[in-house]
């Protein structure tokens, strides 16, 4: 493999039933960014690199209820990696490092819920360990919009577009 090759991951954060419910106060907005993480989802298929589903595991959200599922509407295959998370970076306590060394990854694209939590924790995580990392534009959401807008001045971003 060409030293210019970079081997990218796509991680969605929390694309589960729980944020795509009627009690969700800002669920237009969740909603809007399904299509936008479904081309991403297609463009990393394309170029077979790993997309990894993260779910957050809570009281609220326990490992196989239907709120910690996956919303149907993401393009998710059986063979897609999944993993757990109990804290806000997908980073703290999982396999995730692990998992994007063995795919010899060195650039995430991070998409999903709870921007200035998760969104933004893991993003941070990525860089501390080393990976490029960047939010997929139009990707991110959070139960008050001004939290996702915030997240977004402060962090690098890539356009579905740029992906490839």
């Amino acid at each position: 493999m060409s030293k210019n090759t970079q081997i990218k991951a796509l991680l969605i954060l929390d694309p589960q039933n729980d944020f795509f419910g009627k009690d969700n106060p800002n669920l237009s907005t969740f909603q809007a960014t399904i299509p936008i993480i479904n081309a991403a989802i297609a463009t990393f298929r394309e170029q077979h690199w790993p997309i990894i589903f993260i779910q957050h595991t809570s009281k609220r959200k326990p490992e196989g209820s239907e709120n910690w599922k996956i919303h149907p509407q993401f393009n998710h295959h059986s063979d897609d990696i999944c993993l757990n998370k109990t804290h806000y970076s997908a980073f703290w306590k999982t396999d995730l490092e692990t998992t994007l060394k063995e795919k010899q990854v060195d650039s995430v694209i991070v998409c999903g819920y709870m921007a200035e939590y998760c969104v933004l924790s893991t993003l941070r995580g990525a860089a501390e360990r080393g990976f490029d990392a960047v939010i997929l534009k139009d990707s991110i959401a959070s139960l008050e919009d001004r939290f996702t807008q915030f997240t977004l001045e402060i962090s690098p971003m890539i356009r579905t577009d740029q992906l490839k």
